[in-house]
């Protein structure tokens, strides 16, 4: 595991546990490095790197509740009400963040708002298939991690 993504692993954690971002439980009960694996950035797996780090650029202030939103998919259900949830919870999130980025009179402050609808548009209306990819993956891993439990209890 790269120690520098750990390091702002740890402190989009505080972030997140500063701001009470909703569901900012889920965040601080993982285990540094389930936590880290789970938070892959902005954007979609299957984007570039490139792409992805510009987007991390872009939409840095937004990284906390970013972190909420990929612990949240990893614990996908495959549901589409849960899948809303998530992503209402996103927005919220990410107007939480935009909030304590300026004060009430920076237009600084309304530019993020506005930038944070269009995030949740995004995951809204792009992300039903990382949102079932990863509930098809924890099974998997559920499965395998059990087939290793069961074979080294034999």
């Amino acid at each position: 595991m790269n120690a520098e993504h750990v390091g702002n692993v740890l402190a989009l954690r505080a972030e997140v546990e500063r701001l009470r971002l909703d569901g900012w439980e889920s965040v601080a009960i993982l285990p540094i490095d389930a936590l880290a694996a789970s938070y892959n950035g902005t954007g979609a797996d299957w984007m570039p790197p490139s792409v992805r780090r510009a987007l991390d650029g872009i939409c840095a202030p937004f990284a906390p509740a970013v972190m909420v939103h990929d612990v949240e998919t990893d614990a996908s259900d495959g549901t589409m009400t849960t899948f809303n949830e998530v992503n209402r919870r996103f927005l919220k999130n990410c107007q939480t963040c935009a909030k304590d980025a300026h004060p009430w009179y920076s237009w600084k402050r309304y530019a993020l708002l506005i930038q944070a609808r269009a995030m949740y548009d995004a995951v809204d209306e792009f992300g039903w298939k990382a949102w079932t990819d990863a509930y098809i993956d924890s099974k998997i891993n559920y499965k395998s991690t059990t087939n290793q439990l069961k074979e080294k209890n034999k």
